[in-house]
């Protein structure tokens, strides 16, 4: 018995007729409940898909490219909002966030007109790298230098060695990394 056959009095469940027709308008009341769920999170830019990325990247001025991933296309409208406004290191930083999983840092260098985008935890390289360098080259100030740095932290010792030629003596020593 379907939610709404429950919901209604026993006289419609009595022939196959009501039954069926019950049975269509569940389905019907399901699809239209999967369509306003999905509708809804078209509204969104870190929940569009589809049809309602297009609508998103031409609202932004960004160039559609269906041959993106449904990801790679959220992340770019997602800078491109999060980059609106005055930008201050806080807006460059929450921009080069988007980008990686692992914590970014801004670090200004006043002297040399510069900035650093660190990223901290890992050295391997964000993700669609380009992207980044193109959002971050359209909203800093033009006579501003910047690049992009990884740095990863190692919180206990390390151990260095070497072993010579021979295979008979183990030189070891203890690198402090704090």
């Amino acid at each position: 018995m379907t939610p709404i056959e429950q919901l209604l009095p026993a006289l419609y469940r009595q022939t196959s007729e009501d039954t069926e027709l019950q049975r269509v308008l569940t389905l019907m009341l399901e699809q239209a409940e999967r369509d306003k769920d999905f509708t809804l999170e078209q509204l969104f830019p870190s929940t569009t898909s589809g049809w309602g990325l297009e609508l998103w990247e031409r609202a932004w001025g960004i160039p559609v490219d269906r041959t993106l991933s449904d990801q790679r296309r959220r992340d770019r409208i997602l800078a491109k909002v999060k980059g609106t406004g005055t930008s201050t290191l806080e807006v460059i930083r929450a921009i080069a966030q988007s980008f990686s999983p692992y914590p970014a840092e801004v670090t200004e260098e006043s002297a040399l007109y510069k900035f650093v985008v660190w990223y901290l935890g890992t050295i391997g390289e964000v993700e669609h790298k380009q992207d980044l360098i193109d959002i971050i080259n359209e909203l800093k100030p033009a006579h501003l230098q910047w690049e992009i740095k990884y740095r990863q932290e190692q919180d206990s010792n390390l151990l260095v060695g070497a072993f010579p030629r021979q295979g008979d003596q183990r030189i070891v020593w203890e690198v402090d990394c704090t």
